[in-house]
């Protein structure tokens, strides 16, 4: 297995678990808080300064982003935190996907792998309810449920935002993913199921979509 899976998903969407079970089905390394802390060693900020701030986006109107890191380092070439951040993050996607097959969750991953390594990009997704009761149950983020459905939408919007800003395509759009599941029809497990049996599938395709000899 050559493939590495990328997984966007909705806040509370148990997109997160669903990547962790299939990493482990599939027998491959799962990394998301993991980026932040290699992120840290690339930009030399902290990993809970990296975890509050990776979505934010104060200051980046006046940034020109140019997103090619395959061959150097961008982290210094920028005088904001916010997208010395994100080229850190960059920089660590890159990294670990060069060592093969894995399951990466967010952080654009879909975009920075485009065209360098073979990818099955994901989008996982739910219906409100099922998204605030993982927000309460599961998170313990609060236990009001107005307060989580605006939890969810802030979080929402700030994905949208950061994936519009790097890679000028909308975030869930289904042009941008090979396949999108929702947890609340199949729920958690299944939806790592399906993709298991589809990233076998996948991984077994060449360039021209055949059956690899």
């Amino acid at each position: 297995m050559n493939t590495v899976i990328t997984i966007s998903r909705q806040y509370g969407s148990g997109g997160r678990f669903v990547g962790r079970l299939l990493a482990d089905s599939l027998g491959i390394p799962f990394y998301d808080k993991e980026i932040i802390a290699m992120a840290s060693e690339n930009s030399g900020f902290a990993q809970d300064f990296i975890k509050e701030n990776e979505q934010k986006m104060k200051g980046l109107a006046s940034v020109s982003f140019t997103p090619s890191v395959w061959g150097g380092s961008l982290i210094n070439s920028f005088e904001n935190f916010e997208s010395r951040i994100y080229a850190s993050e960059t920089e660590a996607i890159e990294e670990i996907a060069k060592k093969g097959a894995c399951v990466i969750v967010g952080r654009c991953a879909d975009y920075v792998l485009k065209d360098k390594v073979k990818c099955m990009n994901v989008f996982i997704y739910a219906d409100m309810p099922s998204r605030v009761d993982r927000v309460i149950n599961v998170f313990r983020r609060t236990d009001d449920q107005r307060k989580a459905e605006r939890i969810i939408k802030e979080n929402d919007r700030m994905r949208a935002r950061h994936y519009r800003y790097y890679t000028d395509s909308e975030w869930g759009a289904s042009e941008n993913y090979h396949i999108s599941l929702n947890t609340s029809a199949f729920g958690v497990e299944k939806c790592a199921e399906i993709l298991k049996e589809a990233y076998l599938k996948f991984d077994s395709l060449d360039e021209k979509g055949e059956i690899k000899d």
